[in-house]
């Protein structure tokens, strides 16, 4: 995992990507208010990518998506 951290105001977007069984990697954001624990956490899912640096790239143009639109 290479998990990732944004954080803008009260908000914060971790974002990541997990190798699947068929060797593709998911994209994944989790956001918050930065006060409440991560179970709290929405999950917004960004896709499927062939490689771990498409994923993360995928991931993190989500999750600054997310915190821009207040995405919670």
């Amino acid at each position: 995992m290479t998990e990732k951290v944004l954080q803008s105001g009260t908000h914060i977007a971790r974002y990541d990507a997990v190798e699947k069984p068929d060797h593709a990697f998911e994209a994944q954001v989790f956001v918050r208010l930065t006060r409440e624990p991560e179970i709290a956490e929405t999950y917004i899912p960004a896709g499927l990518f062939a490689t771990e640096e498409e994923a993360l790239a995928g991931a993190r143009e989500r999750a600054e998506r997310a915190l821009k639109e207040h995405e919670f």
